[in-house]
């Protein structure tokens, strides 16, 4: 019989030392990998987090390492009530070179949970099914995407959303200088309990990008917003897409912030399309007299201009002031009303 050749064996040999460090390698990394989650959750407790699971385990072997983790439910004491997040099965995966991206599935969904207090009604949003990723940032901060599917937020009503991307920011924690949190929605078929006015109870396109400046401490939510907004916090609109009944919006700035009752005011400029519709709407509602909406007419149609389409435009505001809504001179009515406490 003929004796394999010693370069042969060699390479064999190196093979299986290869093999057995990166096996040797992979199970320490995953044990450190548990004990680091099991860790986070402990000293997430002095920042009043509190997060637990039933079973936590790390799989993946020898192409990537990905930690299962059941039953999860994390809660932010710090805020009352606290929202408390519940994912029964939730999965994430990264590469063995790569431990800064990690790809997250949630197959059975989330929901998020707020009690009610005095007149505000309890909230919760619940996702059927939902993917991302999280990247961790040089410093501790992060950023999150997500593509949630077959969300409701019930509240006094349910309001259903078909598909929903979202991207957030967040910069490293602790930080005190000039927080800022960067969010962005991408939702369609959003379907709301009710028609609201002239546009109706499905928004077709929703998209927006918004960076909230400021931190929120802890506390009761109506002390938590008031603290906030007197350290002067505000949401800046940074872009806008909306398509909801007649109207179609769009807007490359704007800013929010709550007045001293805690409700919304502000507002941003763009360019809107359908506004003649929605006053012979208001008028046929009742919610707008015939001659005010001729004047408004009159009034929008000095600013029109034809659009890309040939369609006629406007470019103007819309604005959030003393709880009433307008579309430049045009009042729309009611602001919705924000209940905190």
């Amino acid at each position: 019989m003929r004796r394999p050749p010693r370069f042969a064996l060699v390479v064999s040999a190196a093979l299986l030392v290869i093999a057995g460090s990166y096996t040797a390698y992979w199970f320490i990394v995953a044990g450190q990998i548990s004990d680091g989650v099991t860790a986070w959750a402990e000293a997430a407790r002095a920042d009043k987090i509190d997060v637990s699971w039933q079973k936590i385990r790390v799989t993946g072997y020898p192409t990537a390492f990905r930690v299962e983790v059941e039953a999860t439910a994390l809660r932010d004491d710090a805020l009352t009530p606290p929202p408390e997040l519940r994912v029964p099965k939730l999965a994430g995966s990264a590469h063995p070179w790569d431990f800064a991206d990690w790809w997250l599935t949630a197959r059975d969904g989330f929901s998020v949970d707020m009690a009610g207090t005095g007149d505000r009604a309890p909230v919760k949003l619940t996702v059927r099914t939902t993917e991302g990723v999280v990247s961790i940032l040089a410093g501790g901060g992060w950023n999150l995407w997500l593509r949630l599917r077959d969300g409701v937020v019930d509240t006094a009503a349910p309001v259903q959303i078909s598909s929903a991307d979202a991207w957030v920011t967040a910069p490293p924690p602790g930080q005190n200088t000039d927080p800022k949190t960067a969010v962005a929605v991408s939702a369609r078929q959003v379907s709301l309990p009710a028609a609201i006015g002239p546009l109706g109870n499905t928004i077709d396109v929703l998209d927006f990008g918004a960076t909230m400046k400021g931190a929120i401490p802890g506390g009761k939510l109506a002390d938590a917003a008031a603290a906030w907004r007197d350290a002067g916090g505000t949401i800046v609109l940074d872009n806008l897409n909306l398509k909801w009944g007649a109207l179609d919006a769009t807007a490359s700035s704007g800013r929010i912030a709550l007045d001293q009752e805690l409700q919304p005011m502000g507002g941003f400029s763009g360019a809107f399309r359908g506004y003649d519709q929605i006053l012979t709407a208001l008028v046929a509602g009742g919610q707008m007299r015939a001659s005010d909406a001729g004047l408004a007419r009159i009034a929008l149609s000095l600013l029109a201009k034809a659009g890309p389409d040939g369609k006629p435009e406007i470019r103007t505001a819309f604005t959030i002031q003393n709880g009433q809504m307008f579309l430049g001179p045009a009042k729309l009515g009611k602001a919705p009303r924000l209940t905190w406490e």
